[in-house]
Parts: structure tokens; C-alpha cells; sequence
């Protein structure tokens, strides 16, 4: 990063802000860091937590990218001029990338107008910066991103329900917020089940309206993992409990005690 630009992203007045102008950085130079060619199939688009989100637009180049993560990471440092970045993630997603578009697809967008709504907030987005130079700076960055998201909408992209990001690539999700949302769908199932061991995909979906695949694979985990444990014999009482309704489907008040050992002693066979 440049002197100025530094200047600037430390000026910004939150982590989220700073966040998504790293990330307007790096698309702006990503040909220069990545190579014209891995430029066209890849596009970072999120950064959180020291990790940096990128789009590929196959699993092919998302492998490829994987295995030269460790000289991604150096590239990408090296251009911020510090250590900003830890770690990479690669998803199949959108790599539009305006910074790659023709001349004709820019003019397009410098077209855009702005609702006085939208000149406003941004305004108030950069009204804390004092020094006037970095204030145009940050002002000419937020509109030009204000314009490119009219653009695109303009275009037929949607934007995520959740964080309002601009998706060109269908769906009402963009890619990071669908994976938060399938992590938290995750949890969500995993505590039912450990609550109500017995209850089976209906009596879920009634309850959290998950879709059966992830039932059966968040289910079929616990199976193995509480079975195992009685099988070695490092279960608890609890363990034990819970791998018995399990394993008949019911609630510990159907469960009486000649069942019970039976199904724990059927386990520490296998």
C-alpha cells in the first residue's frame, strides 16, 4: 500500500470499513499480485478475522489456488506491505471483477447517478475525516462503489438478504453469508438433536425447516461418535444415554432398563 492509502484505511472508523477497503484494494491490484491469467478466474471478496475469502469460478482453480496458497499469501503481504493476511479460503462463486472490465463497461458505470439518499449517506459515511484530501479520497471511493452496486443491479444482480452485498452470480445469498448460514443451520441441528436424540426428520423440520440432507449427516455423526465411545468404553453415564436413544429412537421414558443394557451391550460388541 501506498503512504496515502494506508493513511486512509487507517482514517476509516471501523473494523468492518477497513476490512471491506482492504478488500477494494487488493481487487483493484489483483492482476499485478495473482498474473493476468489467475486474475480472470479469481477474485478476493471478503476479509474477516485475518482470513481472506476468494472467489474462484471452478473447483478446479479453487485447487490450483489452494497449492499455491503459501505464495498467494506472500504476494498478497507483500502489496498491503505488512502482514494483514493469515490465511486463505477459496469458494466457487462470482469473479466479476471491475477493475478487469472493458473501457465501455466503465463509462457505463461512471453514467450511474446518484439519488441525493445515497450521495447523502455516503457523505455522512465520510464526514468524520478530518484532512480534506483523505475525505475526497474516501468520498470518490464510497461513491464509485455506490455506483458500480447501482450498475450491476441495473444489470439483474440481486443483492444478499443479509449483508446487502451486490451478487452477480444469482441466489439471494452471497457466498460468505450462505456459508455462515449453513454453519449456523449446522449448530442449530446439532443442538436438537443432542436435546431430542430420538425425534426424527419431520418432528426437526417442523422446528428449525432444515433440509433432510444435513439432518442425515449431523445425525449419522453424533451416531458414530457417541457409539464409538461406548464400544471403547470411555462413555459417561450421559454417553451412554444419548447413544441408547439413538439407537432406538426413543425418549428416556419408553427406555426401560433391560433395553437399555441390551442396546449398550449390542455397542461394546462391535
Amino acid at each position: 500500500m501506498e503512504n496515502i492509502e494506508q493513511i486512509l484505511l487507517n482514517m476509516l472508523p471501523g473494523k468492518e470499513e477497513k476490512d471491506a477497503y482492504l478488500v477494494f484494494y487488493l481487487q483493484s491490484r489483483w492482476q499485478n499480485i495473482c498474473g493476468g491469467n489467475v486474475a480472470k478466474h479469481s477474485k478476493p471478496v471478503h476479509f474477516e478475522n485475518k482470513v481472506l475469502f476468494i472467489n474462484t469460478d471452478s473447483s478446479v482453480w479453487s485447487n490450483h489456488l489452494l497449492l499455491m496458497k503459501k505464495q498467494f499469501l506472500k504476494n498478497i503481504n507483500g502489496a498491503l506491505n505488512k502482514r494483514a493476511v493469515n490465511d486463505l479460503k477459496f469458494f466457487n462463486g462470482s469473479v466479476d471483477n471491475l477493475f478487469l472490465k472493458k473501457a465501455s463497461d466503465n463509462e457505463q458505470q461512471e453514467n450511474i447517478v446518484l439519488n441525493k439518499d445515497e450521495i447523502e449517506k455516503i457523505k455522512n459515511l465520510t464526514g468524520m475525516v478530518k484532512n480534506a484530501k483523505l475525505r475526497q479520497s474516501l468520498l470518490s471511493f464510497k461513491a464509485a462503489s455506490a455506483k458500480r452496486e447501482k450498475f450491476l443491479v441495473q444489470h439483474g444482480a440481486e443483492k444478499c438478504r443479509k449483508c446487502g452485498a451486490v451478487i452477480s452470480s444469482g441466489g439471494n445469498l452471497c457466498n460468505v453469508c450462505a456459508r455462515y448460514e449453513k454453519e449456523q443451520q449446522h449448530d442449530a441441528v446439532l443442538k436438537f438433536l443432542l436435546t431430542e436424540p430420538w425425534s426424527d426428520y419431520e418432528n426437526c423440520k417442523k422446528t428449525l425447516n432444515c433440509d433432510k440432507i444435513l439432518y442425515d449427516s449431523v445425525k449419522n455423526n453424533l451416531k458414530q461418535h457417541y457409539y464409538a465411545k461406548v464400544a471403547a468404553n470411555t462413555a459417561t453415564t450421559g454417553d451412554e444415554m444419548l447413544a441408547v436413544m439413538f439407537k432406538t429412537g426413543k425418549p428416556p421414558v419408553l427406555i426401560d432398563d433391560k433395553t437399555y443394557q441390551n442396546v449398550l451391550a449390542n455397542l461394546r460388541r462391535k
